[in-house]
Formats: structure tokens, sequence, C-alpha cells
């Protein structure tokens, strides 16, 4: 099936072919992480593998450097997240969800004032404290939530690594 001679001659006018190119590999790289993310997780038997395709995703971003820039803030909050999940769960050990999470969110978003890119440690100590299964136990979920992220945002990076490497290296060695 070919596009319209209209959206054609609309794209060819308007988009270069190393944009074309930059913007196809965007789409696949962002799929295929996803899926392989979400795939190889559940194949290890983590809890929830959606937090490895969601993280896959997060770090996907456009240029290389702001993929490597995602990648380091994304691994430095989700580690701050889950010591401050652990460290209020140990703090307070016979506090409710509610109090835990008003504490750790309250803690992680003072760090994040300090540096926005730490953001993310607000929503990871969340994740940890209240995705602990009956029975579970706190350091269980929050080893299991950092495996899910640190799978996650290892294979977005390396994916774009890859196709940077394989589509836009040699040219860019040619010129």
């Amino acid at each position: 099936m070919t596009p319209p001679p209209i959206l054609r001659s609309w794209v060819t006018s308007h988009v270069s072919g190393q944009e074309a190119i930059r913007s196809v590999a965007f789409v696949a790289r962002c799929t295929l992480a996803a899926v392989l993310a979400l795939t190889i997780a559940d194949r290890m038997g983590l809890d929830h593998p959606v937090w490895a395709s969601v993280s896959a995703l997060v770090v996907s971003q456009d240029k290389l450097g702001d993929t490597h820039r995602s990648l380091i803030w994304r691994i430095a909050a989700t580690l701050i997240g889950v010591a401050v999940a652990l460290l209020v769960a140990l703090a307070m050990p016979h506090a409710g969800p509610v109090a835990m999470l008003a504490v750790a969110v309250g803690i992680t978003a003072s760090i994040a004032r300090l540096r926005a890119d730490l953001r993310v440690g607000m929503w990871t100590s969340v994740i940890v404290l209240l995705t602990v299964p009956p029975g579970g136990s706190i350091l269980t979920s929050a080893l299991a939530r950092a495996q899910e992220v640190l799978l996650g945002v290892a294979i977005g990076a390396i994916l774009h690594w890859t196709a940077e490497r394989l589509l836009f290296r040699p040219a860019q060695r040619a010129e």
C-alpha cells in the first residue's frame, strides 16, 4: 500500500532522508525495547515486568547523549527511591502504608527539588512501598523493582547505542 501522492509529496518536501531514518529508528527502538524488556522480565519471573517495559521507554530519547543522561539519572533516582522506601519501612515498622507513603514522598520530593532529574525517585519509593505482596518483605519488593527498572533501562540504552552504531556512525565516518 502506497500513501496518497499528496501525502508523499508533503512528507518528502518537509522531512529529510536522515530525519525520516531517525524517526523510523526511534519508533522501532521504542517498540523493540518495550517488548524485549517485558518479555525478558517475564521470563525472569519478575513480579511486575511492566516496570521493565516502562523503564526501557523512559530512557529512550531522540539523541544518544540524551538517552545516556536519562539512563544515569533513572538509575540514580531509582536507587534513591529504593533506599528511601527501605529506610522508611525500617524506621516505621508498625506504620500503615499511608503514613509510610507520606514520609517517603516527602523525603524524595525534597531530593527532587534539589535536582529535577531525580523525580523518578518519588514514584519509585511509592511503587516499592505499595507493591509488597501479602506475606512478602519490603526488601524483596525493593530488589524486584530495582531489577525491573535496571533491566529496562539497560535494554533501552543498549538498543539505542546499537541502532546509532549500525545506522548513523558509518554515514558520519564516510563524510
